[in-house]
């Protein structure tokens, strides 16, 4: 009962941001689970292109801060992990829906015993979204391919 006193205790953008983003990280999630990558990756982009679009002049950080929140917020209360993947869809979706363009990023990089790891991030122009990573050390999945970040 506690976080569901939680969620009624939040301000009215903020408890609707936070059950929209527990929806759509939970559509993200199936998503990227159940149907192929080539049925819905050309909804989000490919990667990043060589120079990022910035965000018309202003752009409310404030509700780019408020979704970066909700979408926190959503996986703490949600079951399972979800990845990095759905996290920077879902935030993608809900920056969309109003109106403030985002560039969402797919790199890969080895770990230390040499496995491939992938991540995906979400930022409008240079505020972080989801996955806060360090970027310098991911090769960027682009339209032409692999590129270093």
């Amino acid at each position: 009962m506690p976080k569901l006193q939680t969620l009624i205790a939040l301000d009215a953008a903020d408890r609707v941001a936070t059950i929209e983003a527990m929806g759509r990280i939970a559509w993200a999630q199936w998503l990227v689970r159940a149907v192929p990558p080539r049925h819905w990756r050309s909804h989000f982009g490919t990667g990043a292109p060589s120079d990022p679009a910035k965000p018309p002049k202003g752009t409310d950080i404030a509700t780019v801060r408020r979704i970066r929140l909700a979408v926190s917020r959503a996986l703490r209360n949600m079951p399972g992990s979800p990845q990095c993947l759905p996290q920077a869809l879902a935030a993608r979706r809900m920056l969309e829906r109003r109106g403030i363009p985002s560039q969402l990023y797919i790199g890969t990089m080895r770990d230390d015993a040499g496995v491939p790891r992938f991540h995906a991030w979400l930022k409008v122009d240079e505020e972080w979204v989801t996955g806060i990573c360090d970027e310098s050390r991911y090769t960027l999945f682009t339209n032409k391919g692999p590129q270093q970040a």
